[in-house]
């Protein structure tokens, strides 16, 4: 399965919520409030990493939407939010992924502009916006576990 996965709401935006989205076949997104984000981010402040908090966050999210269909994805396109750090992203994201799938092969994740015209653009405005059901929230405390 070939997915695009974009994201609605920056995570740095501690005043909205993230919707992180992707599209293909099957359709799933993933909803970070804003009250959680500024938790994580207040515990990432404590931790004295909170220059790494977007980027990791991110990836997290990225993580948890993709968790239940790591079996079947092939490729994985990442729209560029964050282009000077994907490197981090990429390599965060990879070290949650083998946790449950040490094979998982790097090449598979790759970094580009997804664009409006993408399925996975539309599905997290459109949650973002609340014209769309989210697939899931994901808990302050589920994303604890990954910090």
């Amino acid at each position: 399965m070939h997915i695009e996965i974009d994201q609605s709401g920056k995570i740095e935006d501690t005043s909205h919520d993230t919707v992180v989205a992707f599209s293909n076949d099957v359709n799933h997104s993933v909803v970070m409030r804003a009250r959680d984000k500024r938790r994580v981010e207040a515990i990432f402040r404590r931790m004295g990493k909170r220059r790494v908090f977007m980027y990791k966050l991110f990836a997290i999210l990225v993580f948890l939407l993709i968790k239940p269909y790591l079996a079947r994805i092939d490729v994985m396109v990442i729209d560029t939010e964050y282009p000077d750090w994907e490197h981090l992203i990429k390599d965060y994201l990879l070290r949650l992924i083998r946790r449950v799938r040490p094979s998982f092969d790097a090449r598979r994740i790759s970094f580009r502009s997804v664009g409006r015209h993408s399925g996975a653009h539309a599905i997290a405005n459109g949650t973002a916006r609340g014209e769309m059901a989210y697939g899931r929230e994901a808990s302050l405390r589920e994303v604890m576990q990954y910090v």
